[in-house]
């Protein structure tokens, strides 16, 4: 059964749909391979959680620490 591991921040419920057809479009037309049994899946990380040279990105973005900080205020 083949599967799709997207690594990636959160995305938006609508994100993920757009992002499941177009990888499944994808995956038909180059291996000629039916989607039947294709299998996505999404591990979403929080931007504190993913750091580039050595510095997290909230630190390095202050547009990605609002983003953050706007979703920690509405989990809770």
């Amino acid at each position: 059964m083949p599967h799709l591991i997207v690594y990636s921040p959160r995305l938006t419920r609508e994100v993920k749909i757009a992002c499941a057809e177009a990888l499944t479009r994808a995956f038909e037309s180059t291996t000629g391979h039916s989607s039947e049994l294709l299998t996505i899946h999404f591990e979403e990380h929080s931007y504190d959680n993913i750091a580039v040279g050595g510095k997290l990105l909230t630190d390095s973005f202050p547009e990605l620490a609002k983003r953050e900080k706007d979703y920690q205020a509405r989990s809770k």
